[in-house]
């Protein structure tokens, strides 16, 4: 893209945004510094890219805990047990514990 003040081709696209209807790229010319925008309207609406699904907990093939394993960590936990003795004894890191513990992963188990 050529700046719209000096002409220059040396220009950098420094933020792309996707919609429905359009894209629009925010711009900055690396010689003056102008920043502007462009605008890309499509024709026929293009469908936004989803997100790929991101397989979480025991639904992840890479996970290393069984649904077992996470309500004995829980249940150890209740009973008193420390998060790096939990760790410890079934090989993972403390903050695994903790974050079981507190639910911010493994939330289905």
């Amino acid at each position: 893209m050529k700046c719209r003040s000096c002409s220059s081709s040396n220009t950098r696209v420094t933020c792309t945004g996707h919609y429905e209807t359009h894209t629009k790229r925010y711009c900055r010319c690396l010689d003056c510094g102008e920043k502007f925008r462009t605008v890309e309207r499509y024709e026929v609406a293009k469908p936004i890219p989803l997100e790929p699904k991101v397989l979480q907990g025991c639904t992840n093939p890479n996970s290393k805990l069984t649904p077992h394993q996470v309500k004995l960590i829980r249940h150890l936990n209740q009973q008193g047990r420390s998060n790096a003795q939990i760790a410890l004894k079934l090989g993972v890191n403390r903050s695994t514990i903790c974050r079981i513990v507190n639910y911010k992963t493994y939330k289905t188990v």
